[in-house]
């Protein structure tokens, strides 16, 4: 909630922002406890529901009434419980991702978020000081915590995928290649949009050969090549036309720049790079949400979201000629880069 929202000398909207920690709780318990999965179109009571669930039947009426009061259930005649539309996007077939969402909020990203001062404090990020390892690492090492990741992030890569694809000019592309492009949700909307191309996905192994499976469920697997490697130490990839997104964000300024030369390196001279990234505003109210995804990338990478004038310099450090850029409807902007 914004204070934007309302008076920012308002005691009760300040008090209502305090307890946002219980709405989350709420939702996150519900998620574990399976409840929208298990409740699905039916209702309920609490003891019904106790039964088929283990849980104890006072307690999860107690539950069940705060679902209510935040719009996750609904409370019929009886005491007889049912989801609503809202909760019903919490079940594992939903396409929201706000199953997922929920699960990384509380044990990813708000153990980073509560440290929020150490990180502004120290050059440590707070996701390390409270894991002891970069996120990268740790969902590597905690595969269950890793899956849950990039389910979410497959999801926020489809619902953005085609206000991105509408946006990008693939006039005299024939390759295509998506660096850091994770399971290659983005990579496959741009085949299928785009039959006559042919594709590279390049991130790091582990994450590429959980990417075959997502390019055969949509159909362009043999349209695609995968490679594995790092991006730091150097891009092996030839194509007309290189697609960077959300990538550039979670690094400082000394790893993104090595990144951007390494795929300067690889291009061709008649090829394209697109840094697909939000934006910073000029005042933080023009755009609330890049500005707490910024604060995100503090507390949990320690990268950061940029202005357009810090891209641009960026890219002109790594011997780019920037271009255009374009906003799109999904809150990101399309930046034009070519060899300089």
């Amino acid at each position: 909630m914004s204070m934007r929202a309302g008076h920012a000398d308002d005691p009760a909207l300040l008090a209502r922002m305090i307890d946002g920690y219980q709405a989350t709780a709420l939702v996150y318990a519900a998620v574990r406890l399976e409840l929208p999965d298990r409740m699905a179109g039916e209702v309920w009571t609490a003891e019904a529901l106790a039964d088929a669930t283990g849980l104890q039947p006072a307690r999860l009426y107690r539950l069940l009434r705060a679902l209510c009061a935040i719009g996750l259930c609904v409370e019929n005649p009886h005491a007889v419980f049912s989801l609503s539309d809202a909760g019903r996007q919490l079940s594992a077939s939903a396409a929201s991702g706000l199953r997922e969402r929920a699960m990384l909020a509380v044990e990813q990203f708000w153990p980073a978020w509560v440290n929020l001062e150490h990180g502004i404090r120290h050059a440590q990020t707070p996701f390390e000081h409270a894991f002891g390892l970069s996120p990268w690492a740790f969902r590597q090492q905690n595969p269950a915590s890793g899956e849950t990741f990039n389910a979410w992030l497959a999801r926020e890569s489809r619902m953005a995928a085609a206000a991105i694809v509408e946006a990008i000019d693939f006039a005299g592309v024939d390759r295509v290649a998506d660096i850091g492009g994770g399971g290659g949700g983005l990579l496959a909307a741009v085949l299928n949009a785009h039959p006559g191309l042919a594709g590279t996905l390049f991130d790091q192994p582990h994450v590429i050969r959980d990417a075959e499976a997502t390019l055969r469920a949509a159909g362009c697997a043999d349209r695609v090549v995968l490679l594995g490697g790092d991006f730091f130490a150097e891009v092996p990839v030839h194509a007309d036309l290189y697609l960077l997104k959300s990538i550039i964000h979670d690094w400082d300024d000394d790893r993104a720049s090595r990144l951007l030369a390494n795929c300067r390196a690889a291009m061709p001279a008649h090829a394209r790079l697109l840094l697909i990234e939000r934006v910073l505003p000029e005042q933080a109210p023009q755009d609330v949400a890049t500005i707490m995804v910024d604060l995100h990338m503090l507390a949990v990478t320690g990268g950061r979201e940029r202005s357009l004038a810090e891209f641009e310099a960026l890219l002109k450090g790594a011997r780019f000629s920037v271009g255009r850029a374009r906003p799109t409807p999904a809150g990101f902007s399309i930046i034009e880069a070519v060899p300089a």
